[in-house]
């Protein structure tokens, strides 16, 4: 019955090749260390809650990367239902996982300014669990996107979510979130423009530039939201039963230097160069700008963060699992 709720909604299927920015992202953090750390603790948390015949969304499902630590990691039989609002990154995760059986893919839908929620696109009461990986923190809408998983959870249904970019009081002090290692290497790369006659050319219009792409930098990276706003907005969607789980994480500077040097993330982390749709020498002059800016930050760790040494810094991961308990 169940799945024929499913079965009903249309699968997606790419209409274009993968993109260069999807596996630009995949290649950066397939197989990055501090990325399957983090992956493998929710799938560790998750392990004893699927089953064989489940069906289990990954929503959010970006590049494939969750999904395949999923199938890898875990014995149950399932099904897995790829969901994400951006073809080409789905595009990414067809490519690599479409020959599988028991994975289909769908497409958030947009309506105007509006995305489809996860009932609307799968159906109501149609998954066993969902789970969220390195995605909510991005999310606009949180409510009425914990909405749309609540109606698309069955009963007693399980939604677990992880993020490196949550706020929570009592950190000690040196751990940080994602979105502090990106907000420096901006900061960092403009004071290298205002410095550096190599890229004097971008002064006269910088301070304009700065205010003018002050949104384009939050849309790719949004201000953290604290821990207790997503446990509120669980309980509104109807989830209780509500755990967080934390988890240090090393990040070595290599790794986050490959993640920062992705094209289509630089046009977040720096857009006031170039913009979102950057000629190649502003292309060029960015990516020289952030990686200079990375590798000044990464000095800067090592010499004033406690958490931090000449490899590596250290980010927290929030974990939160809940439990689906009104009926729709």
């Amino acid at each position: 019955m169940i799945m024929n709720k499913i079965m009903s909604k249309k699968p997606w299927h790419p209409e274009k090749p993968t993109s260069k920015g999807a596996t630009a992202y995949h290649d950066a953090v397939v197989n990055a260390q501090y990325y399957l750390e983090n992956l493998d603790e929710m799938v560790d948390l998750v392990r004893p809650l699927i089953k064989d015949k489940n069906i289990v969304v990954d929503f959010g499902a970006g590049t494939g990367v969750s999904a395949m630590r999923l199938l890898n990691k875990l014995k149950a039989d399932f099904k897995l239902l790829l969901v994400d609002n951006s073809a080409a990154w789905l595009g990414k995760a067809y490519e690599i996982l479409s020959k599988n059986s028991n994975v289909q893919f769908y497409l958030l839908e947009k309506n105007n300014e509006r995305y489809a929620t996860l009932a609307e696109t799968i159906g109501m009461q149609a998954a066993d669990h969902v789970i969220c990986a390195n995605t909510v923190h991005l999310i606009p809408d949180l409510k009425e996107a914990f909405n749309g998983i609540s109606e698309a959870l069955k009963p007693k249904g399980t939604f677990t979510f992880q993020s490196g970019n949550i706020m929570r009081r009592g950190r000690k002090e040196g751990i940080l979130m994602v979105d502090d290692t990106v907000k420096r290497v901006h900061d960092l790369a403009l004071d290298i423009v205002k410095n550096d006659k190599k890229f004097s050319k971008y002064l006269g219009e910088l301070d304009r530039h700065i205010e003018l792409e002050s949104s384009q930098r939050k849309f790719v990276f949004p201000d953290p939201r604290p821990e207790e706003f997503y446990l509120k907005i669980l309980e509104s969607a109807g989830f209780t039963n509500q755990k967080s789980h934390y988890k240090l994480i090393k990040i070595a500077y290599s790794d986050w230097l490959d993640f920062l040097r992705v094209k289509r993330l630089q046009a977040g982390i720096l857009p006031e160069i170039g913009g979102k749709d950057p000629g190649p020498e502003e292309e060029k002059d960015r990516d020289d700008l952030i990686t200079m800016a990375a590798n000044n930050l990464f000095a800067e760790l090592e010499k004033d963060n406690p958490m931090a040494d000449n490899k590596s810094f250290t980010v927290e991961w929030v974990y939160g699992i809940a439990v689906k308990e009104k009926s729709d």
